[in-house]
C-alpha cells in the first residue's frame, strides 16, 4: 500500500508538471495582453495559446478515459472498416511534426484498401500516444517506421511502431505499462508524464489485443500491436453498424510552425546599449515566447539545451542567463554549476526558471549558484523585473570600483572564481607594467580568454575594460614612483609602459587632476 501511494503522489506530481508548460504559454501571453503590454506577433501568441490548450485538453480526456477504464464505463464500439487508410491517416497525421524535426517517417502498408472491424476511436489513441512516444524520444535526424499487416488467415491485425531514438533501459521494460508508473527523466532530460502508456496498454486490452515492446538503450524501441480484426471475435454489444468507411480526423500533438528565432548577438560592441541575454530553454514556443517579452529591453540569444547554453555563453559572456531547469542534453542544475565555476563565466547572474515548484527542487537550483528562481507559469513582467533587479545589482558593485583607481579583488568580485580572476588580471599587469608592448591581447593570453571575452568580463565586474585598467594600474604605479622620487616624469612614464611623455602626461593629469611634475614639487 505504501508503495502504491508513493506511485501515485510520483504520478500526480508528474501531472502537475505536464501542466504546467502549458498553462505558462496560455497564462503568460493573456495576462500581457490584458496589460496591454504584450510584444510580438498576436496571430503566433493565439496559435500558441490554441495549441496548449488542446494539449491540456489531451491531458484531461487522458485521465478521464483512464477513470472511465478503470470503472468499466468505457465499452468497445468496433465498426467494418478499411484499416489501411485509418492507420495511413494516422501516421501521416505526423507528417509536418516529422518534417520539423527532421526525422524520417516511414509508413509501410499493404496496397489498396483492407477491411476489418476496428474500434476506430480506441485505435487511433492507441497509434496517436505510440507515435507521440516515438517522437517524442527521437532526436532530430532519427527515423521512425509504422507498419502493418495481417496474419492467421487474415484473423489478426499487427502494427509495429519502431523508432531509433533513446530507447528503454531492461529494468524499466516490466513496468512499462503498469499504471501510475513513470521512469522520470532520462539522460536527455526527456520527461513522461506515465499516462500515455497505461491508457494505451488499457485500450488494447479492452480491444481483445495484446501490446510488446522491445527495446535497446541508444539503439532502437518497437512496439507490437496485435489486434483481432473479424467480426466473430467481438461481442454483440461490441459491435455497431458496418459503415464500411474510416473517418479518422487525426490531430497529432506537437503541430508548430518553426519559428525565427531571434539573431545571435555576440560581438560586445554590439551589446553596449542594451544588456545582453541568453534564454536556455528547450520548448519552443517558451524560449521565444520569453525573447519576444525581452525584444525591447534587451539583447537576446536562444539556445535549446544546457550543452548549447554553455558553450554560447562561454563564446558570448553575456549579462544574464535564463535556464529551464530540465532540459535534454544537459539540465539546468549542471548548466548553472558549469557556468559558476568557469572563469569566464562565474559573474554571469542566473535566473532558474522550471515547472518543479517543491520546496527541495528550489534549494537545490539556489545551491548551485542561481540567483533566482521562478515557476511556471511565471508572470513576463516578474521576470523582467527580476531581470533588471540582478544587472542592477551587479552595476552597483562595480560603480565600487568604477570610481576610484585602485580596487580590492575581495570588494569587487562577486564569487571566489571571481576574486582568484581578479587577482590574477592585477598580478600579470602588475608583472608587465614596463613593458610598452603588454596590451589586452597578451593579457588575455595569460589569464586564458580570448579579447572579447575577457572585455566583457572585465566589464562586467569593474565597469571598466582591459585597457582601462592596464592604463590605470600603470598611472597609480607611476605616482607611487614620483611620490617616492624614483626619478623625474619621463623616466618614471618608461619604467610603467609609456613610450609618450605626452600622453603619459595627458592621461596622468585626466586622472589624478595634476600633471607629474606637480607631484614632485609636493
Amino acid at each position: 500500500m505504501r508503495e502504491i501511494d508513493k506511485l501515485k503522489s510520483n504520478f500526480f506530481a508528474n501531472i502537475s508538471h505536464e501542466f504546467r508548460t502549458p498553462l505558462t504559454l496560455i497564462l503568460g501571453p493573456l495576462e500581457q495582453m490584458l496589460s496591454g503590454a504584450l510584444q510580438g506577433d498576436l496571430q503566433k501568441y493565439y496559435r500558441i495559446m490554441q495549441r496548449n490548450a488542446v494539449r491540456l485538453l489531451q491531458l484531461v480526456n487522458q485521465l478521464l478515459d483512464l477513470s472511465r477504464l478503470e470503472s468499466g464505463r468505457m465499452l468497445l464500439q468496433v465498426n467494418r472498416c478499411d484499416w489501411v487508410s485509418l492507420v495511413r491517416a494516422i501516421a501521416f497525421s505526423f507528417e509536418s511534426l516529422a518534417e520539423r524535426k527532421q526525422i524520417k517517417l516511414e509508413v509501410n502498408l499493404p496496397d489498396g484498401a483492407h477491411y476489418g472491424w476496428i474500434d476506430r476511436d480506441k485505435l487511433e489513441k492507441i497509434l496517436v500516444n505510440l507515435l507521440s512516444n516515438a517522437f517524442k524520444f527521437t532526436h532530430e535526424e532519427g527515423h521512425i517506421a509504422v507498419s502493418g499487416r495481417l496474419s492467421d488467415g487474415g484473423k489478426w491485425l499487427k502494427l509495429t511502431i519502431a523508432d531509433n531514438g533513446i530507447g528503454i533501459p531492461a529494468h524499466q521494460l516490466e513496468h512499462l505499462f503498469e499504471r501510475f508508473y513513470t521512469s522520470g527523466t532520462t539522460e536527455e532530460g526527456v520527461e513522461g508524464s506515465g499516462i500515455g502508456l497505461a491508457l494505451t496498454k488499457e485500450l488494447v486490452v479492452l480491444h481483445h489485443g495484446t501490446i510488446e515492446v522491445e527495446s535497446e538503450p541508444k539503439q532502437f524501441t518497437r512496439f507490437h500491436l496485435t489486434i483481432p480484426i473479424t467480426e466473430d471475435a467481438f461481442g454483440s454489444e461490441e459491435t455497431g453498424p458496418d459503415t464500411g468507411v474510416s473517418s479518422a480526423a487525426v490531430i497529432a500533438p506537437g503541430f508548430t510552425p518553426k519559428a525565427q528565432l531571434p539573431a545571435s548577438v555576440a560581438d560586445a560592441d554590439e551589446t553596449r546599449d542594451r544588456p545582453l541575454v541568453l534564454i536556455v530553454e528547450d520548448n519552443e514556443d517558451v524560449r521565444n515566447y520569453i525573447a519576444d517579452q525581452l525584444s525591447g529591453d534587451f539583447h537576446t540569444v536562444l539556445t535549446e539545451n544546457g550543452k548549447e547554453g554553455l558553450a554560447k555563453a562561454l563564446e558570448i559572456v553575456p549579462d544574464l542567463v535564463i535556464t529551464d531547469l530540465m532540459m535534454p542534453e544537459m539540465d539546468g542544475i549542471a548548466l548553472c554549476r558549469l557556468l559558476k565555476q568557469e572563469t569566464a563565466t562565474s559573474h554571469i547572474p542566473v535566473i532558474m526558471l522550471t515547472a518543479k515548484a517543491e520546496r527541495e527542487d528550489k534549494l537545490e537550483g539556489l545551491g548551485t549558484g542561481a540567483d533566482d528562481y521562478l515557476v511556471k507559469p511565471f508572470d513576463a513582467l516578474e521576470l523582467k523585473t527580476r531581470i533588471n533587479n540582478l544587472i542592477a545589482q551587479r552595476r552597483l558593485l562595480r560603480s565600487r570600483f568604477a570610481g576610484g583607481t585602485v580596487f580590492k579583488p575581495s570588494e569587487v568580485a562577486v564569487t571566489p572564481v571571481d576574486e582568484a580572476f581578479l587577482q590574477r588580471v592585477m598580478s600579470t599587469i602588475e608583472d608587465n607594467l614596463d613593458e610598452e608592448q603588454f596590451s589586452v591581447v597578451e593579457l588575455g593570453q595569460a589569464v586564458g580568454m580570448s579579447r572579447s571575452q575577457l572585455h566583457r568580463k572585465l566589464k562586467a565586474l569593474t565597469d571598466k575594460g582591459p585597457n582601462e585598467i592596464i592604463r590605470d594600474m600603470r598611472l597609480n604605479r607611476a605616482k607611487e614612483l614620483l611620490e617616492k622620487g624614483a626619478g623625474n616624469a619621463s623616466e618614471v612614464a618608461y619604467m610603467v609602459g609609456f613610450n609618450s611623455l605626452a600622453y603619459f602626461s595627458k592621461c596622468f593629469s585626466d586622472q589624478f587632476g595634476m600633471a607629474p611634475s606637480d607631484v614632485r614639487k609636493r
